[in-house]
């Protein structure tokens, strides 16, 4: 009986948790690059913009968000500057940068 509780319990909190959603721009190795590469956004793109350094990549996201049409509507506008940007979904909490 306490196994299958146990079981009910994780599986609800795996359908019920919460995705957010983030748009994946670009992963340089020379991050002088990738900053030279931002700064050709506007101002206002740039603020939601963040990296992070892992291994010898350097990563640009956006900050993520549960609002997955916003993020359709400006993926056209982060596709500008790289080419190849998409929507991912991720586990970070709105608002949170990747450590």
């Amino acid at each position: 009986m306490l196994r299958t509780l146990f079981t009910l319990t994780l599986f609800s909190a795996f359908v019920f948790a919460h995705t957010n959603y983030t748009i994946r721009l670009a992963a340089y190795t020379d991050a002088s690059k990738l900053t030279q590469a931002l700064n050709a956004y506007p101002p206002a793109l740039r603020k939601t913009i963040r990296t992070y350094k892992k291994g010898r990549f350097t990563y640009a996201h956006t900050i993520p968000t549960d609002d997955k049409r916003t993020l359709k509507t400006l993926l056209s506008s982060y596709k500008k500057v790289f080419k190849d940007a998409y929507i991912i979904s991720t586990r970070l909490k709105k608002g949170q940068v990747q450590p």
